[in-house]
Order: structure tokens, then C-alpha cells, then sequence
């Protein structure tokens, strides 16, 4: 039996001028047309990373409403469609840092209702260069990247989605770290639609200050992309666009 499905992966808060020009309420708006409109993501699982605060979190109970929420301290949250998926357990686990500010990647076991299939979903916001000097932030990389595959490894993750905050594939990197591990990058394992979105949000306004924003999926030896997708809507509600991929696992 295999268990095909489309999972999504979006960053709520975003950063740089998305908080600061862009109250929520309106921001909220244009995140339910990304998830649920016409050419929205459409998605039976979310991973959601930065959902900080609690009108993020009622405005998500609007938008996908009677779904399963798994929540954490490190703001990580999966969400779940339980017609399609079945939350078994779920872990949050501390990835260390060589900063202040500890980052955590939360871990959720599912059943696939129709197939049957157990599978593992994952979902982090590594360290970035905020209040820190980059040099710090690359060695916090190097020690989350470490300890996220470990953890993979251990835990049997099938599907790795995250705020990577680096595009880099070395060895000391978390990239590289995870494909040594043998997780594939989801741009390498189908073809991406809007991939040239997928680094530097370029919608109709100038580039941000900073407005690189390397979120990834990364598929484990079980896992088939089938097809993915970044979700390019305008106006968009961070800038931070979704990621789309639809799987088969099994």
C-alpha cells in the first residue's frame, strides 16, 4: 500500500517588511486565499512555521477549521485534515545553538486513513542572523543541522519542511548535512513550478532588505515527489512564499 497526499509548508510570521507594513488581519486574508482559494495550495497537512501568536493561531482555526493541531513552544506547528490523516504521537526536541535563542524541530507521526500507511512528518526554523553576527549564526546551522539529521535518522522522518535560513551545500552546512544523510532536496527530486520564486521573493515590489528566504522541503528514501509547486499568489500574506508538494510514501 502506498499513501499519496499533498503536504504544504509556509512561514505565517515572515519577515523584514511583512509584519511591519502589513497588519494581520489583512495579512490573514490573503493567507486563506493562498491555502484555500482558486489555485491555492490545497494541502492535507501544513507545516507552519513562526505561528506566534494568538490571532495567527484564531485566524488558522478559521481557515482550516476542525483540524488537528500539534503545537510547540518553538512555534513549529503541523496541522492535519483528520478525514485524511490520523496524528499517532508527536515529539518537539531542542536542536541546540551557539546563540541565545534555542531552535527546535517538531516531529509528528501520522496514519494515511485511506491507505493505512504510518509516516513521519518534520518541521523547523533554523537559526538565522537576527540580533547575532553571522558568524554565529552559521556555527548554530552546522550544530542544528547535525542534530536534525541524527534525529531524522532515529525517528525515521519521511518528510523534512523548514525555514532552512541557508542555500548552501557543504558538508558544515545543514543542506549538505541532510542530503549526506540521505535526504534528497525536493528541486532535485521533481520539477518545481515557480522555483525561481523559491529564494528571493520577487511579486510585483522590490526586493526587501534581506529578502532571501530559503525555506525547503527534503524527502527521505520512502518518499515520491510527484509534483510541487511555490505557491505564487499577489498579493501575498508574508514574504515567505508556500511550498506545495504532493508525495507518495510507501
Amino acid at each position: 500500500m502506498t499513501a499519496t497526499f499533498r503536504l504544504g509548508l509556509k512561514n505565517v510570521l515572515g519577515s523584514n517588511w511583512t509584519p511591519v507594513r502589513h497588519r494581520w488581519a489583512g495579512r490573514a486574508v490573503m493567507l486563506e486565499r493562498e491555502m484555500n482559494g482558486p489555485g491555492g495550495m490545497d494541502a492535507s497537512v501544513y507545516f507552519l512555521v513562526e505561528v506566534n501568536r494568538p490571532p495567527e493561531r484564531r485566524s488558522l482555526a478559521a481557515i482550516l477549521p476542525g483540524w488537528d493541531v500539534v503545537r510547540s513552544r518553538g512555534h513549529n506547528d503541523a496541522y492535519s485534515d483528520p478525514r485524511l490523516h490520523r496524528v499517532m504521537e508527536s515529539h518537539e526536541l531542542a536542536l541546540g545553538t551557539a546563540t541565545r535563542q534555542e531552535r527546535y524541530v517538531t516531529v509528528v507521526r501520522y496514519e494515511h486513513l485511506a491507505s493505512g500507511v504510518e509516516w513521519t512528518g518534520a518541521t523547523t526554523h533554523l537559526s538565522s542572523s537576527v540580533n547575532t553576527t553571522a558568524e554565529k549564526a552559521e556555527a548554530s546551522r552546522r550544530i542544528q543541522g547535525t542534530r536534525l539529521a541524527e534525529l531524522c535518522r532515529e525517528l525515521d522522518v519521511d518528510v523534512l519542511a523548514g525555514d532552512i535560513n541557508n542555500i548552501a551545500v557543504r558538508p558544515d552546512t545543514p543542506r549538505g548535512i541532510l542530503q549526506a544523510a540521505g535526504y534528497t532536496d525536493w528541486r532535485s527530486a521533481v520539477e518545481v513550478e515557480n522555483v525561481d520564486h523559491d529564494v528571493h521573493h520577487a511579486i510585483g515590489r522590490p526586493v526587501p532588505r534581506r529578502g532571501r528566504h530559503l525555506d525547503a522541503i527534503y524527502l527521505g528514501p520512502r518518499v515520491t515527489a510527484l509534483d510541487g509547486r511555490v505557491q505564487v499568489s499577489e498579493p501575498d500574506s508574508s514574504d515567505h512564499l508556500g511550498l506545495v508538494c504532493t508525495v507518495r510514501i510507501g
